[in-house]
């Protein structure tokens, strides 16, 4: 046998468990009837083939059947086995920490991640596409695992590519790069083409849950059982015994009881009518506790609310915890109280005293007979226990019938006593081993306890003092408090100001202690604040008008110094002191300065070596230690901080070991992150601010690009804005009032600037300063007459004033054309009419059609094309011969230029209209 080969067997089985969270144990008992401990070699392989899906080779076989066939005799020790793979650590392997052997399951279902890691970048932007999806999904309840597992049809958390895109739901903002990018990142590293939408859906749910972590960061209070109790002010003792009997009902039974009241609920206030509560009560538990009209009414007068309402919630918690501490987990040293042994039981009903004692005198016949006859009666009521299960009870008729056949004679009367008497609460029938145990004193059914008053422990008298008083340093409480607040970048009013709602700065102790506990300052945050230090602090800030409050207000001020000095603006000569000098270090930590001349000299030999060592190997130091910081504090403890330089073979002697801790250790341990500050140090990132500034300056300074044609008229500048806005509909004066608050008709140059910018009249900065010097205000040469700029725009519209002239003939704003527009020297005017003749004659014998071909290169339909593009047409319509020379084809362009998006392009429109006209076409129907 193979040592080697049945041990990676047993590391395969070992895995499949971890993996699918197998009990091994289980699988094999239903083979061994007899708990012998063995099962047949073949019954040993089928459990592992049908529950691990293993399926193994003959030599695979031979070699385990070796290990654990121990008697040869064909049967395998299957609990051997079993302890061989549940091991949580090799016992064997003593020069490793049991801790370090921790086996950890692989991926869901046996999956691996991908082994193709992304760039940083790509890291950071695939969280926050993750974060992306997360929200989407949580918002509209959407479970990815869910839609891809109807193409998994063997449940192996693997889809194929195109599987993956038909089941993801997309939401709008995520493009298709990312999605491709989601399934590069979660690609299955084995199998090319397909998605492990399993880890992606891990990853969706633990992302979830951080950022419930990050949206709710404040611990939750801390409550004690008597916040679950009922007020310690209670009617009577007779409502005590209704709630005790209805808490034993729902531990009994296991009834979830909110679940029957947050029906009426929709908006969660804790509180429902008193009719929805009586009725969520009898339906939750009525029958069980036996609840009565008149019991119902006890409770609902004593959880109701002023305003005629009851608070089912604190019902419901009193309810639900009633043998149980809430957050038990957090309070390691509170006393649980075990209920006594029968108490949760079905107690006997409690009858009249005549009856109980005739019930008395019935027991004692009945029990003299037994003890006579020696009656086994357990059996014979058993038998009638079979109809669903084992309910221990039994109807009256066969109770009687029972009694009748066991020759145990009891008169009518006296029948109905016992049934009464040992009646079970909730259905009605016969209790019979509690009969039977009655009456029967060799038989127990079960056993009660004496249900006793659970008292205090007696406390010492006040003069008794069992500990001394601790004394408290306030300068050294203040600095601690300023670094947590510092380092942690906490604002104290935040926590402060909702205890006090006039804003009064005071409030009441326990309100500043539970605020204190809020901030961090307890035994669950960064700094535990002791009974004297709070006494402290509260007599300190005590309110002098009363003593039973706090002036949190100025405890804010004195601890928020650490930002700033307030009403700093008021004191501009002020010297804001630098906030490193309110960072502590952690208590315990030694003061290096005090430290002797020898301890110098060897911790600064010793990180010389260590430092050399870690730069010439190129050591990664960070991962041996923070395996040990399970808490993620930054410290660990001496023993973890030796074992872990020795794994990363930083040997040192016992001398430069205590040198090391002295210098790092603190309460929490060992800072290693500082350890490695001194044995990595890392350069400080530049300040980069002023080589910022400097290239922002650089670039802000460069000249701007020259003007290309600029028209230099104030006439032609007119009547380029008036076709603008004629032709687009813009209204310049919407976007020039809203720089005239006082409505006084004028606006500064920078203004009017701008709103000729947001006009989008595509003007250039010669042609602004012409219409600025046009329209200056007379007097005030900052400022631009707006409206009669307005007006002489709107020209192209109405005539102003119109309705007092009517006499006035209007006129319509005709576009200029561009002919009239592009004017040529007459020389290439007499040379452009006569090529465009040349081409008109041709087109008037063909019937040529010249749009067609124009508008296969117009795609946006502008009525414009490219130089290049207008000679090509040209050619395929066998017209660019008639153009012999370049001087002739540089007037066409001329001609028919017009600008398009800061480009000059080629007016096909307006060249096809003339050919046309010189041809003797009727207009656009040639």
């Amino acid at each position: 046998m193979v040592v080697g080969d049945v041990a990676k067997v047993e590391e395969l089985i070992r895995n499949t468990a971890l993996t699918k969270g197998i009990r091994t144990t289980e699988f094999f008992l239903d083979y061994d009837k007899m708990r012998t401990g063995n099962v047949t070699t073949s019954q040993f392989f089928r459990v592992i083939w049908e529950n691990f899906g293993l399926k193994f080779n003959c030599e695979e076989e031979r070699s385990l059947s070796d290990k654990y066939d121990l008697e040869n005799n064909g049967k395998m020790n299957y609990r051997r086995f079993c302890d061989v793979i549940n091991l949580p650590f090799d016992a064997k392997q003593m020069h490793i920490d049991p801790r370090c052997q921790k086996l950890e399951p692989r991926e869901l279902l046996g999956s691996s991640r991908s082994l193709r890691p992304l760039s940083p970048d790509s890291e950071k932007y695939m969280e926050q596409l993750l974060r992306r999806l997360q929200t989407f999904y949580q918002r509209r309840g959407i479970f990815l695992r869910v839609l891809c597992r109807d193409f998994d049809a063997h449940k192996t958390g693997i889809i194929t590519e195109s599987q993956f895109y038909r089941s993801f739901v997309q939401p709008s903002g995520i493009s298709e790069e990312d999605v491709a990018k989601l399934v590069q990142k979660y690609g299955d590293p084995d199998r090319p083409g397909f998605v492990n939408y399993l880890n992606i859906s891990n990853d969706l749910e633990a992302l979830g849950e951080v950022m419930e972590e990050e949206r709710a960061p404040y611990l939750p209070r801390i409550r004690d059982m008597g916040d679950y109790l009922p007020p310690k002010i209670r009617p009577d003792r007779e409502l005590q015994q209704l709630l005790d009997r209805i808490r034993i009902a729902i531990f009994k039974h296991r009834v979830r009881s909110i679940e029957f009241f947050r029906d009426y609920d929709k908006l969660r206030s804790g509180v429902i009518t008193v009719n929805q509560f009586m009725a969520a009560l009898v339906l939750a538990i009525g029958k069980e506790a036996q609840l009565t009209e008149t019991d119902l009414v006890k409770i609902v007068a004593f959880y109701k609310t002023p305003d005629g309402r009851v608070e089912y919630r604190e019902f419901c918690d009193m309810l639900e915890n009633a043998f149980n501490v809430p957050d038990l987990e957090k309070k390691p040293t509170q006393d649980v109280v075990r209920p006594p042994e029968g108490y949760l039981g079905r107690n006997l009903p409690v009858l009249m005293d005549c009856e109980e004692a005739r019930i008395r005198e019935v027991i004692d016949i009945i029990t003299d007979e037994v003890q006579k006859r020696r009656l086994m009666l357990y059996q014979y009521f058993k038998d009638y226990d079979r109809s669903m299960a084992y309910s221990r009870v039994i109807t009256p008729s066969q109770f009687g019938r029972i009694l009748t056949f066991l020759s145990i004679n009891v008169n009518q009367e006296d029948f109905r006593l016992l049934c009464r008497k040992f009646a079970d609460p909730t259905t009605g029938d016969v209790n019979y081993p509690a009969f039977v145990q009655t009456v029967d004193k060799d038989f127990v059914n079960y056993t009660q306890d004496t249900v006793k008053d659970y008292q205090k422990e007696p406390t010492p008298p006040e003069d008794c003092e069992l500990n001394p008083p601790e004394t408290v340093d306030f300068d050294s409480l203040i600095q601690r408090i300023r670094h947590h607040i510092l380092v942690n970048r906490l604002r104290v009013v935040e926590y402060f100001k909702d205890f006090d709602h006039l804003r009064t700065g005071t409030m009441t102790k326990e309100r500043f202690l539970r605020c204190l506990s809020s901030l961090g300052l307890s035994s669950l945050g960064h700094h535990n604040l002791t009974k004297a230090q709070f006494e402290a602090l509260a007599e300190y800030y005590r309110d002098p008008k009363d003593s039973s409050k706090v002036l949190w207000g100025r405890f804010e001020n004195d601890i928020e110094s650490v930002f700033t000095i307030p009403y700093l603006e008021k004191m501009p000569t002020v010297q804001v002191p630098p906030s490193e000098i309110f960072v502590i270090p952690k208590p315990g930590t030694m003061d290096w300065r005090f430290a002797s001349d020898e301890q110098r000299e060897r911790y600064d030999k010793l990180m010389s070596r260590l430092s050399a060592y870690v730069a010439e190997r190129r050591a990664h130091l960070y991962p041996y230690f923070k395996s040990f910081d399970k808490h993620n504090n930054g410290h660990i403890t001496r023993m973890q901080f030796r074992q872990a330089l020795a794994m990363a073979l930083l040997h040192c002697s016992e001398e430069e070991m205590q040198t090391l801790e002295s210098k790092f250790a603190n309460d929490d341990g060992i800072d290693y992150v500082a350890f490695f500050g001194e044995v990595e140090p890392q350069e400080p990132l530049p300040f980069l601010y002023v080589e910022r500034m400097k290239e922002m300056r650089l670039i802000n300074s460069k000249r701007r690009l020259p003007e290309i044609k600029p028209l230099r008229d104030l006439e032609t500048i007119m009547l380029k804005i008036r076709s603008k806005v004629f032709k687009e509909r813009i209204r310049v004066h919407d976007w020039m009032a809203d720089f005239d608050k006082l409505n006084c008709g004028r606006i500064l140059k920078v203004n009017f600037r701008r709103a000729i910018a947001l006009c989008r009249l595509a003007l250039q900065e010669s042609e602004i300063a012409i219409l600025e010097d046009h329209y200056e205000t007379v007097g005030d040469p900052e400022y631009v007459d707006y409206l009669r700029f307005d007006d002489d725009v709107e020209k192209v519209f109405a005539t102003k004033h119109m309705d007092k002239m009517p006499t006035l003939e209007p006129h319509l704003f005709q576009m200029p054309e561009q002919l009239r527009v592009n004017e040529l020297l007459p020389e290439h005017e007499t040379l452009l009419k006569k090529c465009l003749q040349r081409i008109a004659d041709k087109v008037k014998v063909t019937r040529m059609q010249l749009f067609p071909l124009f508008e296969d290169y117009d795609k946006v339909n502008t009525g414009c094309v490219s130089r290049s593009q207008f000679r090509r047409v040209l050619n395929e319509l066998e017209l660019a011969g008639l153009a012999p020379t370049e001087t002739e084809w540089i007037c066409l362009w001329e001609k028919f230029s017009t600008q398009v998006g800061g480009r000059e392009d080629v007016n096909y429109l307006t060249f096809c209209d003339v050919v046309y006209g010189m041809a003797g076409f009727e207009w656009r129907h040639p």
